[in-house]
């Protein structure tokens, strides 16, 4: 039962996450994700946030590395087709 709640818990975390960042509230959407992260590093989907965070601010590195983390956590994952579209970017600049 503990366990369910943990998930739940972090599944309602990243649907406030995802609100502020549609709200364009980055700031709040990146320390809360920071949290996240501190209390479990292999959350993928949280590093695939992140990463998502970082490409609207065009910081291509960053967003390629928590691309990459949240993509060795879960390669089938959504974050396997941000990084490609990141790279895809940067070899087009």
């Amino acid at each position: 039962m503990e366990q369910k709640k943990k998930i739940l818990s972090r599944i309602i975390t990243a649907v406030e996450v995802e609100a502020l960042m549609r709200e364009g509230k980055n700031e709040e959407a990146y320390n809360e994700l920071n949290s996240i992260l501190k209390e479990n590093p292999d959350d993928a989907y949280s590093w695939y946030l992140l990463g998502c965070i970082y490409k609207r601010q065009q910081l291509w590195r960053e967003a390629l590395v928590a691309f990459n983390k949240a993509k060795l956590i879960e390669p089938d994952g959504p974050a396997a087709a941000a990084f490609d579209a990141v790279y895809e970017i940067l070899y087009l600049l």
